[in-house]
């Protein structure tokens, strides 16, 4: 016959009852106290971290608008004293004692004007604002009375306003008064371009742009250009701070900031991306979680490990049970050991490194330098073609210097188009002009064998002249290692192939870095004194040609680089070959 429990039995029973309850319970609320501590937590770093970012993007727009701002008053500051120094000359004066009857000579002044200070136009005013005469037809179609241009020096002051022409092409003018005795007798606006100011930011990846107080655009680059009319719609409309321009169902776009140019009285806006701050802020909570997780599945493990020894101690059983409940237990210890190093080997992260690329304009910088000192040597002589010469020279200076940022994406893409003869005398030529200044400071001389005018090559002339300037910097660079003074440039040509050498004598090439040297960011030369892509981009252009970079040590020391291009069949002209590209 089966014996029913015993009192004690049962009380025992109900005592482990209840303090299993009270055990889940007491899990319960750990768990929920902790729960809450991680949200906290992974709040705090989210908001951390929008915080730092929104520090950061807002230093970087700062830093950009402290640029822009420069460039813009940089690039007006010539344009802003020639009204008032015109106004001075005795030509100029004569016109002011009867504008109307002396328009031959102020449109022939103006076109002098024009032709020497690249202005957009030049125009003579009578006070009461009839047009007298311009250069172009720019000023003609401008309303001058009863603005500032004419109510400024009227008051004997500079006058000044963004005005735009029929085609849509806007501009920056200055007026000043041209006085007949104590009398002012006419108004002389010189109408500034703004072109080049919206070349400088043709490179940003932010929309850059200048609105005047009326709230029209009077400068911005291609992606501002682009998107006026919402942007101006979304500046007007939007709350201080918020973002503007998210796309539908984005929620991001960007982030305006302002900076107001007094002098000018425009205000100049860069915009940030918002995902800069927003993708921060969302990685820093992901990896607060990630972490958050991590220690609470320890802290329930090491809350379970305490559990199962608290009732090994309190509900002992008779030796064989304690035996194996032992082995039991020592077996779930070495499963979960084994669960920690598999999960220990999935926790493995990955960094993700990010470089700017940027490119150094220095070398045409200082071309442009010594052609506008020359060209202040031929105005102070009257030698006028050659002050135009020179100027026209830095304007192809500065459209090259424009052009030169394509170079990096020949890393992507394979142009081809710009692929034409071109005179191989004039490349080299311009490539030692911009690399002369350079040399003379590091006290290196160049020299270079006779090319015949009519030798040509397949090529791109921008892009084959930057080849030749980097190898020729390399080796003044190499030089300066040495001592050695002087590098030597020669040529030969075959029927099919035309190579131009280039050599130095520096320290020549190492046989460990041989394989490596035209290998993006490899570089030799100490911290900060390049990011090692000259060759590499180097070697992208010469293939994208259809020919070769070549590397060598030089017999008697030092290197030699050789770039071999196809040879072109006819002559062509060199200025042609540059407006072309």
């Amino acid at each position: 016959m089966k014996a029913f429990p015993s009192s004690a039995t049962f009380a025992a029973m109900r005592n482990r009852m209840a303090f299993r309850r009270m055990t889940r319970l007491r899990a319960l609320g750990l768990f929920a106290l902790l729960a809450a501590v991680a949200a906290f937590g992974v709040r705090t770093a989210a908001d951390y971290a929008r915080q730092r970012a929104t520090i950061a993007v807002a230093a970087t727009a700062e830093r950009t608008l402290d640029a822009q701002v420069q460039t813009i008053l940089g690039q007006l500051e010539k344009y802003r004293h020639l009204p008032a120094l015109s106004a001075r000359r005795q030509d100029v004066k004569r016109i002011a004692t009867d504008p109307l009857a002396n328009s031959a000579l102020a449109e022939t002044i103006a076109d002098d004007i024009v032709s020497l200070s690249g202005a957009i136009d030049v125009g003579f005013f009578t006070p009461e604002g009839e047009t007298v005469a311009t250069a172009w037809a720019f000023l003609a179609q401008q309303t001058v009375a009863n603005n500032e241009l004419l109510a400024a020096p009227m008051q004997g002051r500079l006058g000044r306003a963004s005005i735009s022409g029929a085609d849509g092409r806007r501009a920056y003018a200055f007026s000043s008064p041209i006085r007949d005795g104590a009398r002012i007798g006419a108004i002389l606006v010189v109408a500034a371009p703004l072109e080049s100011i919206e070349q400088t930011w043709a490179l940003s990846a932010n929309p850059i742009f200048a609105v005047n107080r009326a709230g029209q655009f009077v400068a911005g680059n291609l992606l501002a250009r682009s998107r006026e009319a919402e942007i101006r719609s979304a500046l007007r409309d939007s709350a201080p701070g918020q973002p503007i321009l998210a796309e539908s169902g984005d929620g991001r776009g960007f982030l305006p900031f302002r900076r107001h140019i007094a002098l000018m009285d425009w205000s100049l806006y860069v915009l940030e991306p918002a995902d800069s701050i927003a993708a921060p802020a969302r990685n820093a909570a992901t990896v607060a979680a990630l972490s958050v997780a991590l220690v609470l599945i320890g802290l329930l493990a090491l809350i379970s490990r305490l559990q199962d020894i608290r009732r090994r101690r309190r509900f002992e059983r008779a030796a064989a049970l304690r035996l194996e409940r032992r082995v039991r237990d020592r077996t779930r210890e070495l499963r979960t050991a084994q669960a920690e190093l598999v999960q220990s080997a999935k926790l493995a992260a990955i960094g993700q490194m990010s470089a700017a690329l940027s490119h150094e304009y220095s070398q045409p910088l200082a071309a442009i330098r010594t052609y506008a000192a020359n060209a202040l040597r031929f105005l102070e002589k009257s030698q006028l073609l050659s002050v135009r010469d020179n100027l026209g020279r830095i304007e192809a200076l500065v459209e090259r210097m424009a052009s030169l940022s394509k170079t990096l994406k020949s890393f992507a893409r394979k142009p081809r188009s710009d692929i034409r003869d071109i005179a191989l005398a004039a490349v080299v030529g311009d490539a030692v002009l911009l690399a002369s200044h350079r040399a003379d400071e590091a006290g290196v001389a160049i020299r270079v064998a006779d090319i015949p005018g009519d030798l040509a090559v397949r090529a791109g002339q921008v892009r084959l002249g930057q080849v030749l300037l980097n190898l020729m910097s390399n080796a003044i660079d190499a030089n300066l290692e040495t001592g050695a003074k002087e590098i030597e440039i020669d040529w030969s040509a075959g029927e099919d192939q035309v190579s131009i050498r280039i050599a130095d004598r520096g320290n020549g090439i190492a046989p460990e870095i041989r394989e490596r040297l035209f290998d993006p960011f490899f570089t030799t030369k100490e911290v900060g004194s390049g990011l090692g892509l000259g060759l590499s981009i180097a070697y992208n252009i010469v293939q994208d040609f259809g020919g070769k970079l070549v590397a060598a040590d030089r017999e008697g020391g030092g290197a030699e680089f050789t770039v071999c291009l196809a040879r072109g069949r006819q002559t062509v002209n060199p200025a042609v070959a540059t407006a072309a590209e």
